[in-house]
């Protein structure tokens, strides 16, 4: 289930949000990005429950794990969830945080601008806060590197 922010699109996003997983319940959730309709797009996905994060491209419908972790949740109640998008010299990465340490950085050049928004899976329930989106202007390169 996709909820998107509307009228906001990124090539190189920042993103963050507060996650919380009520007492009892079961699921997981994050944020996506580079979003052109329900069927392709990237997600940063966390199970609080499992702890593991794991990013996940969607191209045309199918689904393809570009990276996991297993993370440490800190012993509060609220988390954080911060995924940038990012490029130096025209390599894009993407670098997938929780509750401030970068658990992934992901190398994919597939998907570029889109809608962001957040994401849960399936009949989780999951508490989302603080959502911010912000474009990453300064990293993007000004000119085509030399060709020599």
């Amino acid at each position: 289930q996709l909820l998107l922010a509307e009228g906001m699109q990124y090539e190189y996003p920042d993103l963050s949000v507060r996650f919380h997983t009520p007492d009892g319940a079961v699921g997981s959730g994050g944020v996506v990005l580079g979003v052109r309709d329900t069927r392709n797009f990237y997600a940063a996905i966390v199970d609080p429950l499992s702890r593991h994060v794991r990013f996940v491209r969607l191209s045309d419908g199918l689904a393809t794990v570009l990276g996991q972790a297993s993370v440490t949740l800190k012993p509060v109640e609220w988390h954080s969830l911060r995924v940038q998008r990012n490029t130096i010299i025209s390599k894009d990465f993407i670098e997938v945080f929780v509750d401030g340490t970068l658990v992934l950085s992901i190398e994919d050049q597939v998907l570029g601008l889109g809608q962001v928004g957040l994401v849960v899976a399936g009949t989780s329930t999951m508490w989302f806060d603080s959502f911010h989106a912000v474009p990453l202007f300064s990293h993007r390169p000004f000119s085509t590197p030399p060709a020599y």
